[in-house]
């Protein structure tokens, strides 16, 4: 197996290439530690997951070591990764993980599956000493502990890549379980996993939970087959409140389709199959507005940038004449898979602004202020819109990622005269794409990195996003505007590949890498080239 890794804050990429693990400096592409891995384990591992980690400040305070050096690129890169930071691999069988920073520390969990069959999810836990396994057919979960060697069970998980989460601060690990004809949270101490407490929830088929950022409240919502309903419980397990639409305005809904709590726990979004959002005060768990996602756009004070595609495939961004009518997709009724509704929310870090796709026009995003409470701006773009992610530190910044043949990112900021589009220096795609934000100090560019099966592009935005030189020492000049990008290297294990100078508009690139392998199942995280969010 070929697949690649970055660390969620951006300081380290981990390749798996043939039956070594590399992992790398995110910033300065240099190798930061290489394991050796068992032919046969690396071609069936299904499975990369880094632990969580803190990210430090900026100016690398905290404990380190480091604290009263004069910081270099390279130095901040290591000093932000020096909590302690674990790599996991796993196959069906076997899962492995080895320590970062201390070369002699690893562990191994034979048998991982037993005799219920293969893990169709492992994840870590609260911290970097606990792996979670679950188990198709929702068996039950398995907590390991790599500090003691112990293991806790529990039983009929309702589902196996949602349905589960920790307490922010506390730790207490709460589960969505369906033992029987009913839907219970199960509520778990922290590390020893004791059950504290259980209770019904009063829904009929509840499809998720989620903590809120201060950790005082849990929220679960039911399925649309069973109506517009949303759960609000303390972290005891007491109902507080429930949703079930403004019924005095005759607002209902066709139900839940997804939820998310803005940053600091002011709002609570609520997305509906009825294309529109509710956004709730965590005050009373009332409705402050709803934000309705319109069919016909006629909103005077707003730009609404349209994508243009022209014969010679040449792309660019127009302000669109109102009103207009973006591009829409009708469901039948015996349609499984109804495309309809909010399925991505997906609030800026200050919790100032949404960006949200409905499904029924998969094509355009909206951008709303949450201190207008209106729309701020709306992108339609020529298909369909994959995956939205706000930049970390960079909150007005957002990268979009559609469902193209060609390699290409949206970028947009509410500090530019208008969006751009970015052209990846990729020559073809293999397999299935993946573009993700690693998290910068705010001395540095915007940085993100967008693979496909065979290669990985690390590259950092430049002109208005751009904040100070690259530490970067060498640069090809090329005639277009923002001419500087770096030449890639193909992690030693390929010639130098020189980037066309046509290749970027507004783009740095630090480095290309041949990884090749095969894209598929990514629901199992199977062979293919992504961040890890």
């Amino acid at each position: 197996m070929d697949s690649s890794s970055c660390f969620r804050y951006g300081s380290f990429i981990a390749t798996l290439h043939l039956s070594r693990l590399i992992i790398r400096l995110t910033n300065s592409l240099s190798i930061f530690r290489t394991v050796d891995v068992q032919p046969d384990f690396a071609s069936s591992v299904s499975f990369i997951r880094w632990s969580p980690g803190r990210r430090q400040a900026d100016d690398v305070e905290c404990d380190s070591p480091l604290r009263n050096r004069q910081y270099t690129s390279d130095h901040r890169e290591v000093a932000r990764a020096e909590s302690p930071l674990r790599i996991l691999l796993a196959d069906e069988h076997t899962i492995r993980v080895w320590d970062i920073h201390d070369s002699e520390w690893s562990a191994t969990i034979d048998n991982a599956g037993g005799s219920i069959g293969k893990p169709a999810n492992i994840e870590f836990g609260q911290d970097d000493n606990e792996v979670l396994t679950f188990y198709d057919f929702g068996i039950n979960v398995k907590i390991w502990s790599l500090s003691n060697s112990r293991r806790v069970e529990i039983r009929d998980p309702k589902f196996t890549t949602k349905g589960h989460g920790y307490r922010p601060k506390t730790g207490h690990f709460a589960l969505l379980a369906r033992p029987a004809a009913h839907d219970i949270i199960t509520l778990h101490a922290p590390r020893s996993y004791k059950l504290i407490e259980s209770f019904m929830v009063a829904t009929v088929d509840a499809q998720g939970l989620k903590w809120s950022p201060d950790g005082r409240w849990l929220a679960i919502w039911d399925s649309a087959s069973s109506g517009y309903k949303v759960l609000i419980y303390t972290p005891d397990g007491h109902l507080y409140r429930t949703y079930t639409g403004d019924k005095e305005n005759g607002v209902n809904g066709l139900g839940v389709k997804s939820i998310e709590w803005s940053p600091h726990g002011k709002y609570l979004a609520i997305g509906g199959y009825d294309n529109r959002i509710t956004l709730l005060s965590t005050t009373t768990f009332s409705p402050v507005i709803f934000l309705d996602h319109t069919s016909t756009i006629k909103i005077p004070s707003v730009s609404v940038w349209q994508e243009q595609v022209s014969a010679s495939k040449q792309r660019s961004y127009v302000v669109a004449t109102q009103p207009m009518c973006p591009p829409t997709i009708t469901s039948l009724p015996t349609d499984i898979n109804q495309k309809t509704g909010i399925s991505i929310l997906a609030f800026n870090t200050n919790g100032t602004l949404v960006a949200t796709r409905n499904d029924s026009m998969p094509t355009t995003v909206w951008i709303w202020s949450l201190k207008l409470l209106a729309p701020y701006a709306i992108l339609v773009q020529h298909s369909a819109v994959r995956s939205i992610q706000w930049h970390a530190s960079c909150s007005d910044l957002l990268m979009l990622h559609c469902v193209n043949e060609d390699p290409l990112v949206y970028l947009w900021s509410s500090n530019w005269d208008q969006p751009r589009i970015v052209a990846i220096p990729l020559e073809k795609l293999a397999g299935r794409q993946d573009v993700r934000w690693i998290y910068t100090t705010s001395d540095q560019r915007p940085t993100m990195m967008f693979g496909d099966a065979q290669n990985y592009v690390v590259g950092s935005v430049r002109g208005e996003g751009a904040q100070t030189e690259s530490s970067r020492k060498e640069y090809i000049t090329a005639g277009n505007p923002e001419p500087l990008f770096d030449e890639g290297n193909s992690m030693d294990f390929s010639p130098v590949k020189f980037l066309q100078e046509d290749s970027l508009d507004g783009f740095d690139v630090d480095s290309v890498d041949d990884i090749s392998g095969v894209v598929d199942d990514t629901f199992h995280y199977r062979r293919y080239v992504a961040i890890s969010g």
